[in-house]
């Protein structure tokens, strides 16, 4: 036991008796009665001296000043208690309890891949390369060896000096195809790489694990932007990232010297002149114990912590990125799960065990649950715009998959408090100032092409989400959007008061209709996890969707047969009824240069046939519009990159269902509509206007010769029971963004004020006392009612006993 330091502690120093959190253990504890006492003063040893008994050193409270451990009994304090009345009856009084409740917030440090300044919406964002993030970064690739194959020759180029080991089968390698960030440094540079020799460990698998450096390219010319080429990169740990180019994860299948063989094939660059363009690329671990988390959190433990020498930094590990899952419910358009070549459906997709999370939040059954809005009212939980700002909405049933950003590891210091803070913004101030204000909450996409985002291919800068969207990007009252919803339980209301907080995650881009931002999915701030609820947005976060970059949902109508220039003769239309419904999404396909097949759009547009009961004349087509939501589809005009995305082939996917039911995934069908924007192609590739000032007619004799949509045939799946090294749907497991947010933490605190009358408290039982001498107080007990000691209380200096008086002795929780 040590003394209470003086003018460095609290004028009442507090600790709970091991007694008391047995009690708390077994659900009995309560605060009754009080003491106060004398124990530590002498009051007849320095008479008629000047000495001050407040100068007296008073020993710490102690967590076994009453111990109820089997064979380690013991009761201390207080010994000497003051008499409550003149016949020094009683010792005991009756506290009143007034408990608090106070709010703490902190920031948080941002975590994830990418460095940048949020606060400045023009901002540049870099990539870490560094051995926290990286397994290697130390190598580019001539862009012109890009031909479309599953083949890269890596080249050495350094990055930094230490790495955590070379490329090896099962890694994840991210390409920035970009044709001039190859540098390290803080903005974009051509580099030549040069031949260094590059680090030669025995190889853990085969002979052909490592990866030698190529000699130095003679070509002389540069074809991207800046012109100049420097003969040495630039060493750092960022890569800068521009999100207007292919930005695409792969696994690695093999290695063998400095040939890396992927899981699918890579876009086509060959039209670039050789020699001087080349590309940066990262490897990634496997999965998140082989470099940002630990098995189990043992090794994170200071030995000290042991001897209780280091209480406070029992953990310094910092797990540096965010988790990412997607799981999926319902197989995507065009996977065959049956017949010879059949590939893995969604049951065997990674995240599968995250299922549960997604039938808990509401994104299963139709009946679970009801969502409402801060007022009560019931209100739709997901829905996007299409490209005519048309509102379409998500029903839970309808939800094909979602995204998990969650913050999971072996870590054991809580790095996000209790739940991220989202308070509600003051006005007049900036929000960098107001620790836990809701616009400091921001989630980072920095290397996604966004359609929602007219500029998103004229910055480069990506995308960034918010709780509380900027009010400059806005014409509406951002207050209306940042708002708490609820899930409320359709089978237990007794989670309904009010039931599962969570609030609306939007961009920054209005809509034509109301000025309302895209809502693109939900934060749940006592959960500490965000849910990407929109399907686009969750294709562009899978590695396999093969593209960094969303596209707009189609627009569907109603339209009579052999009108709008359809190439029908017949009078009979696709659609019947209201008992049947086209569903619709279609593919930009590349058979050329500059982008390879990726993932239809993940928006499945709908409409229902005409009801002939109500004067509608008969069967109709259908019709598919597209607003100008393609500001990223570029075309290829020279021996440069497109900055965005290019394709070539346009194709509808469609299906018809009866009655009510969901598209299965394998009655898709494909119509190839290319020939119609054939008059506003450039060099062969489609454009914005080409897709945006025609309509395209789905007949009935289209729909009825379609042959069917097997996706498997534009992007590499894993067939059933294919074993080694692949990669699928849902295999994804870090956030590959960056997060910002406050955090919060609540104290609830035990406050019992003891209050002294004018009349009471002025007998002590210590026998150094003498009457007329006023008691000094050095020490404050709270009793159970069965006067167990609860909590002690020590002053930091005896105070003397004297009319009115109150102390508040406070615990927190």
């Amino acid at each position: 036991m040590a003394y209470i330091v003086k003018n460095t502690s609290a004028l009442i120093n507090t600790r709970l008796t091991d007694t008391a959190r047995l009690k708390l253990s077994q659900g009995n504890f309560n605060i009754s009665y009080f003491q106060i006492g004398d124990s530590e003063i002498s009051y007849n040893t320095l008479t008629g001296t000047s000495y001050n008994q407040a100068s007296n050193n008073i020993l710490e409270p102690n967590f076994n000043s009453q111990n109820s451990a089997q064979g380690q009994t013991n009761k201390q304090n207080v010994k000497y208690p003051i008499y409550v009345d003149q016949n020094n009856n009683n010792t005991y009084g009756i506290p009143f309890s007034e408990p608090a409740v106070s709010p703490i917030y902190n920031r948080a440090t941002m975590r994830g891949f990418f460095s940048g300044n949020s606060s400045n919406l023009s901002q540049t964002w870099s990539a870490y390369t560094d051995t926290d993030y990286v397994i290697n970064s130390n190598y580019v690739v001539d862009i012109s060896t890009f031909t479309g194959g599953t083949k890269i020759k890596i080249i050495y180029s350094g990055c930094n000096i230490d790495i955590v080991r070379l490329p090896v089968k099962g890694d994840l390698i991210t390409i920035f195809y970009d044709g001039n960030t190859t540098s390290c440094g803080s903005g974009p540079i051509s580099v030549t790489p040069t031949s260094t020799p590059t680090p030669t460990p025995t190889p853990s698998y085969d002979a052909c694990a490592l990866p030698l450096p190529t000699p130095t390219p003679s070509a002389s010319c540069c074809v991207t932007t800046p012109t100049g080429c420097t003969p040495t990169p630039v060493i750092n740990t960022f890569s800068n990232v521009e999100s207007c180019y292919n930005i695409l994860t792969y696994k690695i299948i093999d290695v063998c010297l400095n040939v890396i063989t992927l899981d699918r094939v890579t876009p086509n660059y060959s039209y670039i002149s050789s020699g001087c363009s080349y590309v940066r690329t990262l490897v990634y671990p496997p999965n998140m114990s082989d470099l940002y988390d630990s098995i189990s959190p043992t090794p994170h433990w200071n030995p000290d912590v042991i001897n209780f020498e280091s209480i406070c930094n029992t953990d310094e590990f910092d797990v540096k990125v965010w988790n990412m899952n997607i799981p999926w419910t319902e197989n995507p358009a065009g996977l065959i799960d049956s017949g010879s070549n059949a590939v893995q459906n969604y049951k065997s997709f990674g995240s599968k065990s995250y299922i549960g999370t997604k039938e808990y939040l509401g994104y299963m059954s139709n009946s679970g649950q009801t969502f409402v809005d801060y007022n009560g009212d019931i209100e739709d939980s997901v829905y996007y715009y299409d490209s005519f700002s048309n509102k379409i909405v998500v029903t839970p049933k309808e939800q094909k998959a979602i995204a998990i950003i969650h913050y999971t590891n072996n870590t054991i210091d809580f790095f996000y408090g209790e739940k991220f803070a989202l308070e509600q913004p003051i006005a007049g101030t900036n929000p960098i100032d107001v620790t836990g204000d809701a616009r400091n909450f921001k989630l980072h996409l920095p290397w996604l092409m966004w359609h929602k985002n007219p500029y998103s291919c004229a910055s480069c800068v990506g995308e960034t989400f918010y709780v509380y969207p900027p009010e400059n990007s806005l014409k509406i009252d951002v207050n209306t959007l940042f708002k708490p919803h609820y899930i409320k339980s359709t089978k237990n209301n007794d989670m309904n008061m009010p039931g599962i907080r969570y609030y609306m995650l939007w961009d920054s881009n209005p809509n034509a209709i109301d000025g309302r931002p895209n809502r693109v999915g939900k934060v749940f701030p006592d959960q500490k996890i965000i849910i990407i609820d929109d399907e686009e947005l969750i294709a562009a976060l899978s590695y396999k969707s093969n593209r960094n970059w969303t596209l707009p949902a189609a627009t569907t109508s109603l339209i009579v047969p052999n009108s709008c220039n359809s190439e029908q003769s017949s009078p009979l239309g696709v659609l019947s009824g209201t008992n049947q419904t086209m569903y619709v999404t279609y593919l930009l396909r590349n058979t050329s240069s500059g982008t390879t097949n990726s993932l239809h759009c993940n928006y499945y547009s709908s409409i229902v046939g005409p009801n002939v009961d109500c004067g509608t004349p008969g069967s109709q087509n259908v019709a598919v519009r597209f607003g100008s939501e393609f500001n990223c589809l570029k075309q290829i005009t020279g021996n440069t990159l497109a900055n965005g995305f290019v394709a070539n082939r346009f194709q509808i996917i469609c299906q018809l269902v009866e009655d009510g039911g969901r598209p299965e995934s394998d009655n898709w069908k494909i119509i190839n509509f290319t020939n119609q924007l054939s008059a506003t192609t450039i060099n062969g590739y489609i454009t914005q206007s080409g897709l945006t000032s025609n309509t395209f007619v789905i007949t009935d004799n289209l729909y009825s010769s379609a042959p069917p949509y097997i996706l498997s045939s534009f992007i590499s799946l894993p067939t059933v029971g294919q074993t080694g090294q692949t990669l699928n749907f849902g295999d994804e497991y870090y956030f590959y963004g960056s997060l910002e947010t406050d955090i919060q933490a609540t104290i609830y605190e035990m406050r019992y004020k003891i209050n002294l009358g004018q009349a009471e408290f002025q007998n002590s039982s210590n026998p150094s006392w003498s009457q007329g001498i006023l008691p000094y107080i050095s020490e404050i007990g709270l009793y159970d009612n069965e006067f167990n000691l609860m909590i002690v209380s020590k002053l930091q200096s005896p105070v003397q006993r004297q009319g009115l008086q109150q102390f508040l002795v406070k615990f927190d929780f």
